[in-house]
């Protein structure tokens, strides 16, 4: 079974509800993350099963807050509007809101949340998947073999320092191209998820 991860890392997206919400229209821009979910989860009547799409918000007075939205456990999202959405996250971040270092739970839609850091999530995926960072001087996805089980490293509109992206691909993380022109987030994984789809 094919079941591909994609791990959005929101540098700037506060992990406290309120600050959350404040934050759609300002420089963090939170609203971008809502396009990502619509384009990553949800097709014609329904969610694909075979996508986990996980969020990792850094901007913590204490820990990063990372939320895993698991097609094949998640539960009905009524309200797939903007603001609807945000709520959702807002109400995510709430329900992690004093967990400890390392720790999680899962909310009543499926959802989970965990207090751990981006660089602490992708050594762990590391050692059992392969991962991909989005890079536009990657390698061609046309031109690589995409595992059934493959992670995807974005950013939101905020991109990797270069420093950092460096030391992954020193680390082992492929550098991955959708093409010569820079993209959205909410786009890139549109493109990932239809070589899947063609790809049978």
């Amino acid at each position: 079974m094919v079941l591909i991860e994609f791990v959005v890392r929101a540098r700037k997206a506060p992990t406290e509800a309120s600050k959350f919400l404040g934050n759609a229209g300002k420089e963090a821009h939170v609203e971008f993350l809502t396009q990502i979910l619509v384009n990553a989860l949800f097709v014609s009547k329904g969610h694909r099963s075979d996508v986990c799409l996980t969020f990792v918000f850094e901007g913590s007075a204490d820990f990063s807050r990372v939320l895993h939205f698991r097609g094949e456990s998640l539960g009905q999202i009524e309200d797939q509007s903007e603001q609807g959405l945000l709520g959702l996250f807002a109400r995510c971040l709430a329900a992690g809101a004093g967990l400890q270092k390392d720790t999680s739970i899962v909310t009543e839609q499926g959802i989970e949340v965990a207090a751990t850091s981006f660089e602490k999530l992708i050594k762990g995926y590391q050692e059992t998947r392969q991962v991909f960072l989005l890079e536009r001087k990657g390698q061609d996805i046309r031109q690589t073999v995409l595992p059934d089980d493959a992670v995807f490293v974005l950013t939101d509109h905020i991109p990797m320092p270069p420093k950092q992206a460096k030391s992954m691909v020193r680390r082992g993380v492929t550098a991955l191209s959708l093409g010569p022109t820079m993209l959205h987030a909410s786009q890139c994984v549109v493109l990932i998820q239809n070589e899947y789809d063609r790809l049978g």
